[in-house]
Protein backbone atom coordinates (compact mmCIF):
# COMPACT_ATOMS: atom_id res chain seq x y z
CA UNK A 1 0.00 0.00 0.00
CA UNK A 2 1.18 3.75 -0.97
CA UNK A 3 0.01 6.88 0.91
CA UNK A 4 0.34 9.96 -0.76
CA UNK A 5 -0.09 13.23 1.49
CA UNK A 6 -1.33 16.02 -0.96
CA UNK A 7 -2.87 18.39 0.74
CA UNK A 8 -2.15 18.15 4.59
CA UNK A 9 -5.02 19.32 6.71
CA UNK A 10 -5.52 20.25 10.27
CA UNK A 11 -9.13 18.71 10.76
CA UNK A 12 -8.43 16.40 13.80
CA UNK A 13 -10.57 16.40 17.01
CA UNK A 14 -11.01 14.97 20.68
CA UNK A 15 -14.32 14.03 20.64
CA UNK A 16 -13.01 12.75 24.73
CA UNK A 17 -15.20 14.81 26.10
CA UNK A 18 -18.47 13.69 24.88
CA UNK A 19 -17.74 10.08 23.59
CA UNK A 20 -16.18 6.97 25.08
CA UNK A 21 -12.62 6.10 23.77
CA UNK A 22 -12.97 2.13 21.87
CA UNK A 23 -9.76 2.37 20.98
CA UNK A 24 -6.23 3.63 19.83
CA UNK A 25 -2.67 2.52 17.86
CA UNK A 26 0.21 4.54 17.78
CA UNK A 27 3.10 4.31 15.70
CA UNK A 28 6.64 4.37 17.10
CA UNK A 29 9.60 5.53 14.89
CA UNK A 30 13.20 5.82 15.15
CA UNK A 31 14.24 9.29 14.33
CA UNK A 32 18.23 10.66 14.63
CA UNK A 33 18.40 7.69 17.77
CA UNK A 34 15.27 8.69 19.80
CA UNK A 35 11.75 6.90 19.66
CA UNK A 36 9.13 9.19 17.66
CA UNK A 37 5.57 8.86 17.86
CA UNK A 38 4.26 10.67 14.58
CA UNK A 39 0.81 8.68 14.32
CA UNK A 40 -1.69 8.72 16.79
CA UNK A 41 -4.96 7.27 15.64
CA UNK A 42 -8.02 6.80 18.22
CA UNK A 43 -11.95 5.65 17.35
CA UNK A 44 -14.69 6.70 20.25
CA UNK A 45 -18.58 5.97 20.31
CA UNK A 46 -20.94 7.63 21.95
CA UNK A 47 -21.84 6.64 25.40
CA UNK A 48 -25.51 5.08 24.76
CA UNK A 49 -25.80 1.45 24.53
CA UNK A 50 -27.75 1.86 21.11
CA UNK A 51 -24.70 3.98 19.90
CA UNK A 52 -23.62 2.32 16.29
CA UNK A 53 -21.55 5.27 14.98
CA UNK A 54 -17.96 4.79 15.16
CA UNK A 55 -16.06 8.21 14.95
CA UNK A 56 -12.32 8.18 14.11
CA UNK A 57 -9.49 10.89 14.47
CA UNK A 58 -5.67 10.58 12.84
CA UNK A 59 -3.10 12.94 14.12
CA UNK A 60 0.22 12.63 12.40
CA UNK A 61 3.47 14.58 12.83
CA UNK A 62 7.25 14.34 10.57
CA UNK A 63 10.21 15.59 12.03
CA UNK A 64 11.70 14.85 8.61
CA UNK A 65 9.42 16.43 6.32
CA UNK A 66 7.95 19.58 8.97
CA UNK A 67 5.14 18.56 7.87
CA UNK A 68 1.71 18.40 10.45
CA UNK A 69 -1.45 17.27 9.29
CA UNK A 70 -4.67 15.19 11.18
CA UNK A 71 -8.46 14.66 10.40
CA UNK A 72 -12.01 13.21 11.49
CA UNK A 73 -14.20 11.00 10.31
CA UNK A 74 -17.08 8.68 11.38
CA UNK A 75 -18.98 5.82 9.74
CA UNK A 76 -22.12 4.36 10.78
CA UNK A 77 -24.61 1.24 10.00
CA UNK A 78 -23.62 -2.32 10.36
CA UNK A 79 -22.63 -5.19 8.53
CA UNK A 80 -18.79 -4.11 8.20
CA UNK A 81 -15.65 -3.37 10.10
CA UNK A 82 -16.33 0.57 10.92
CA UNK A 83 -13.16 1.15 12.57
CA UNK A 84 -11.71 1.30 9.03
CA UNK A 85 -14.17 2.48 7.58
CA UNK A 86 -13.93 5.86 10.33
CA UNK A 87 -10.04 5.69 9.30
CA UNK A 88 -11.12 5.80 5.65
CA UNK A 89 -13.37 8.71 6.37
CA UNK A 90 -10.42 10.46 8.73
CA UNK A 91 -7.60 9.96 6.00
CA UNK A 92 -9.65 12.19 3.30
CA UNK A 93 -10.24 14.74 6.09
CA UNK A 94 -6.26 14.93 6.87
CA UNK A 95 -5.26 15.02 2.85
CA UNK A 96 -3.87 11.40 2.87
CA UNK A 97 -4.41 9.70 -0.37
CA UNK A 98 -4.03 5.71 -0.15
CA UNK A 99 -3.57 4.09 -3.56
CA UNK A 100 -6.69 1.36 -2.57
CA UNK A 101 -9.60 1.61 -0.44
CA UNK A 102 -9.25 0.84 3.29
CA UNK A 103 -13.38 1.33 3.93
CA UNK A 104 -14.60 -1.61 5.88
CA UNK A 105 -11.59 -3.99 4.83
CA UNK A 106 -10.49 -4.57 8.80
CA UNK A 107 -7.46 -4.00 11.04
CA UNK A 108 -5.11 -5.55 8.51
CA UNK A 109 -6.06 -2.87 6.28
CA UNK A 110 -5.73 -0.54 8.98
CA UNK A 111 -2.19 -1.22 10.21
CA UNK A 112 -1.15 -1.50 6.07
CA UNK A 113 -2.22 1.86 6.00
CA UNK A 114 -0.08 3.15 8.90
CA UNK A 115 2.76 1.68 7.82
CA UNK A 116 2.16 3.46 4.61
CA UNK A 117 1.63 6.87 6.05
CA UNK A 118 4.78 6.39 8.40
CA UNK A 119 6.50 6.14 4.85
CA UNK A 120 4.93 8.92 3.51
CA UNK A 121 6.25 10.93 6.54
CA UNK A 122 9.75 10.13 5.62
CA UNK A 123 10.13 7.34 8.13
CA UNK A 124 11.89 4.25 6.20
CA UNK A 125 13.26 2.59 9.01
CA UNK A 126 11.60 -0.15 11.08
CA UNK A 127 8.31 0.98 13.26
CA UNK A 128 6.12 -0.60 15.64
CA UNK A 129 2.26 -0.28 15.80
CA UNK A 130 1.04 -0.14 19.36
Amino acid sequence: MKATIKNPQENGRNHGHNKETVSEKNVVALYKGELFNPITVRWYMGRSNSASVVFCSIWCHSRHKGLHCAGNGSAGGYGYHKESAALGDALRSAGIELDRSISGAGDTAISGALEAITKALGYTGKILII
